[in-house]
This record gives structure tokens, sequence and C-alpha cells, in this order.
């Protein structure tokens, strides 16, 4: 099964495209390294097999329609991470990005020029609202990333996760698009890629308007309620999230750890999306009469 072709921003080092077979060897290299492994969310891929299975379920995770998750390669002349964009809600047009860096690319800015494509790919072309990134609050050049691309802190997320039998708590950033319009045109952010297709297909434009929807669904006019292909308590268990589970039969590792000691490298926007095992259950609560 081949990716499919689509128009990427590109940035005056790096560029964003859809992951190929032949960087089986090179992305190994990049995910089993332990320096790495230590801040995803996944567990090191240290074999051809464990590699080819991750490389495997990112192409098949960018057929699906509408698509909802984005891993694609970093290339600096060759590949040196990957850029993630998963959309977490369609109707409320929200997205979470994260950035995972080789080593020897760390401290030189590419984190943030990384992020900075997420987001004109977030906004420009999928014409998300709000994106966000979470990450371990311990993890400082995930802080300066965030920083740069003038994202927003909003809080930490106390025990958001329980991973290898700890509580861990998670800083959230985010960016809307009225904020990011107002940073102006990022400089030298252009698009490369056939653009054949589209990037998702978007169930926005068979959606009714808002007002529709809610009165549908016994909610005041004015007041989205979920989609129907979204269950009420929200997203259960993210794609990623699934992705994780079948591929991998272990227990949870830390995700996105803090950055190790000396020198702080550059080393990526970490979100917490992928964490086998781990399922998010929103409460639902009662409609007010």
């Amino acid at each position: 099964m081949s990716s499919p072709h689509h128009e990427y921003p590109r940035g005056p080092r790096l560029s964003l495209r859809e992951f190929r077979p032949d960087d089986l060897l090179a992305w190994q290299r990049i995910a089993g390294d332990p320096r790495v492994a230590a801040h995803t969310p996944w567990p090191a891929l240290t074999t051809p097999d464990t590699a080819g299975a991750w490389l495997a379920e990112t192409t098949r995770m960018a057929q699906a329609k509408p698509r909802r998750s984005f891993y694609l390669g970093l290339e600096y002349g060759d590949l040196i991470g990957t850029a993630t964009l998963d959309i977490l809600s369609f109707p409320h047009r929200q997205g979470e990005i994260g950035v995972y860096l080789r080593p020897d690319r760390w401290a030189e800015g590419l984190g943030t020029e990384a992020a900075r494509l997420l987001l004109e790919l977030a906004f420009s072309r999928l014409e998300l609202h709000r994106v966000q990134a979470t990450f371990d609050p311990r993890n400082l050049p995930g802080l300066r990333v965030a920083e740069h691309v003038k994202m927003r802190p909003e809080g930490i997320l106390l025990d958001r996760y329980l991973i290898a039998g700890q509580w861990q708590d998670r800083a959230m950033y985010a960016i809307t698009l009225p904020e990011w319009r107002g940073l102006g045109r990022q400089p030298h952010v252009t698009f490369e890629g056939s653009g054949e297709e589209p990037l998702i297909g978007s169930p926005r434009a068979e959606e009714p308007p808002a007002d529709e929807v809610g009165r549908a669904n016994g909610s005041p006019a004015g007041e989205p309620a979920p989609a129907p292909d979204e269950p009420l308590v929200g997203e259960t268990m993210t794609a990623d999230e699934l992705f994780a589970e079948e591929l991998f039969d272990e227990p949870s590792r830390p995700a996105d750890g803090a950055a190790a000691d000396g020198e702080a490298a550059e080393p990526q926007m970490l979100t917490a999306q992928i964490v086998t095992r781990q399922i998010e259950v929103v409460e639902i609560l009662p409609r007010e009469p």
C-alpha cells in the first residue's frame, strides 16, 4: 500500500513528506536510539520488524477517510525524524502536534522550524481552529519550542497519565487560528508536492449548521453537539493510542521525559498521544433540562 501524495509546507531547511518503505533502516536507527526512545510514547523500535510495523501503520492511517493522523518524515538532506499532527476533533477543529528528531540534529533550532511547519499545515491546509502540545513539565527544550512558536501555556494537567505505575503531569500549550494569523505569514514557508489529493476527506462539508445539529440533539441553539461519528465520551482512544496498542504488547513507558542533564537539546514538541494501553474516558454529565 502506497502513501498518498500531498502538498506539505517546506521551511528554509526542513521539508515534510510521507514515510516511504525505503525509510526503514534510517527510521530504525532514529527510533531505536535510547536517547530518542526516552522521549517517545512508543517503545524503542530496535528491530526491522518493529520499525517496519510502525511505518506500515503510519501508511494505513494515511489512507483513512477522513484522515485523522499525519505521521510525516522530517527531511534535511536525509531523514532526521518525524513530525506528527493528530486531528482530535473535526467539528471543533482541534489538533495536537509533536516533533521527534535524531540526536545529532538537536540544538540546531530544527524543532522550532518543524513545529512552525506543522502549524502552517494545521491552520493553512487543514483549517483547524486550535492546536495544542502536551509534554512533561520538566522537558525544558519542549517548553522552549512551544514558546518560540508563540503557543500559550494553558496550565498543568495534574496526574494526566498513569505510566509504569506512576502518575505523570503534562504541561499544556496551545495556539488558536486568530492568534496564529496575528503573527503574520511565517517566513520562508513554501508548499511543495503534487497536491493531487485532498489532505483529509473532511466531514465538515456534510455536516449541518451547528444550530441544526444542536436542535436535533436536544442542545440549545448555537451550542454544538457531538458529531454523529464521535461518542459522547469524546475520543476514548485516539488513533495513535490504538496504533500503539496494536503494535506493542508490553507495559507503558514514560512518554516525553525530562531533558537529559547537561546541555539541553531541542529535540521535540512532545505529545502524549501514543500511550500504550492508555485509555482516556471523559465523564458524561446529564444535560440540564
